[in-house]
């Protein structure tokens, strides 16, 4: 048993990665309840699938635009002093808006500009902090970390909605937004005690900006292992990861819910992710599948399609899919980081990352405005069917391109 504990919390034993840690433990609970009761409210004063779509360009449209630029930065500069300043950013985004909601302000575009605000200083904060964990720990606690990180963040996906839940119902959204807010404390002082500043370049190793991003796009596409890994993670972040589009829809409009239904769907969901954190965490170094991504990303595809079933209605049902489905995605983001990371050379670890976030989170505003015009134009129940449509077809395209490709150049090297 403690030969277990030791396995799946070997990064924990890492003093400045303990204080990251549980700093970010607190602070994304507080981001979970902010994200739902946010979602909810502009589905609240809008009433439209498409515009709570928006929110996500808004919010991850600059994510899209700024992360190559991100990667630079954070080789150029400590990524302690960047993660200070990017959670005081956090901290000031998350105080507008409870004081918009206090005074009950019902502007979309107010809460579409502060999403936008989040949105900048996110597409610095996650490469710096996907590129800073091997600094913390190591590259032989590396997956470790990367899924102890995971389930920091999906076990606030249990508790957070359901807190949100209950604040919304019983005291009010403002508070939501509020509580958020003071999270942001213990993380930038969990920050501000680690020893490790992050390694900046030299300034006499500086070059021109431009030119070092399109070295780090040329290395992703030469890195043989670490590609087609991107290419399959495009298709699954950008159809398979827009829940938090359709959840507060098909909560309210297809199980005729309302905020409390929407929550628990929710945790349900982040139920199934934590599990899915834990297995890695366990399991994630003994994976040797090479097709394991590929198995991952086509069954999340079939689940989201079952949703459609007739028996559609059905809370335990869909609890069911959510569960499975929240596991799924955990497994298939948590494997593709590690990959990524392990098979990546630190002189360009900082720009291959920000790719990665432009590729998981970038593919946000894409994702989000399309789940919102399919259900704007389908229907209510049709956007968990739609995106596992299409996921499990390009996903299926994509293997099925690279197992061909792959065998041809076997029969020409023996030929040769």
């Amino acid at each position: 048993m403690p030969q277990l504990f030791r396995k799946i919390f070997s990064s924990l034993y890492h003093k400045n990665f303990r204080l990251f840690w549980w700093g970010q433990a607190i602070s994304t609970i507080g981001g979970i309840i902010q994200v739902t009761a946010l979602s909810w409210y502009v589905y609240t004063i809008t009433n439209s699938p498409l515009l709570l779509g928006l929110m996500g360009v808004f919010e991850f449209g600059p994510v899209l635009l700024l992360s190559l630029f991100s990667g630079v930065l954070i080789e150029r500069y400590p990524k302690k002093k960047i993660l200070v300043i990017t959670q005081c950013v956090f901290l000031v985004q998350s105080l507008a808006l409870a004081i918009l909601v206090w005074y009950k302000v019902t502007d979309y575009w107010c809460f579409a500009a502060l999403a936008i605000v989040a949105g900048i200083s996110n597409s610095i904060d996650q490469p710096t902090r996907q590129s800073y964990f091997v600094e913390l720990v190591g590259k032989e606690d590396l997956p470790n970390a990367i899924s102890l990180n995971s389930t920091a963040f999906n076990m606030a996906r249990i508790v957070g909605p359901a807190i949100s839940g209950i604040i919304m119902k019983y005291v009010g959204i403002a508070e939501c937004f509020l509580i958020n807010s003071i999270s942001f404390i213990p993380v930038i002082i969990g920050i501000a005690l680690i020893t490790v500043s992050g390694k900046p370049r030299l300034k006499d190793q500086e070059t021109k900006i431009l030119k070092e991003i399109k070295t780090g796009i040329t290395y992703t596409f030469r890195n043989s292992k670490i590609f087609p890994t991107f290419l399959i993670m495009a298709i699954i972040c950008t159809f398979s990861m827009n829940a938090n589009v359709i959840l507060p829809v098909f909560a309210k409009n297809v199980m005729m819910g309302d905020e409390s239904t929407y929550s628990l769907m929710m945790s349900v969901m982040g139920i199934g992710s934590l599990l899915g954190a834990l297995f890695m965490a366990a399991k994630g170094k003994d994976i040797r599948n090479r097709n394991f991504l590929v198995i991952t990303a086509m069954s999340i595809g079939i689940l989201q399609m079952l949703t459609l079933i007739p028996i559609y209605g059905n809370m335990v049902y869909i609890a069911g899919l959510l569960i499975c489905i929240g596991f799924l995605n955990l497994c298939f983001l948590n494997r593709s980081n590690t990959m990524i990371q392990l098979n990546t050379d630190d002189m360009y670890r900082g720009r291959v990352m920000s790719i990665y976030v432009l590729v998981s989170t970038g593919s946000t505003p894409i994702g989000n405005i399309f789940t919102g015009f399919a259900m704007h134009i389908m229907g209510e129940k049709y956007g968990f069917f739609i995106n596992g449509l299409i996921s499990f077809l390009l996903v299926f395209l994509v293997y099925y391109f690279y197992k061909h490709h792959l065998i041809r150049a076997r029969v020409t090297n023996n030929n040769e």
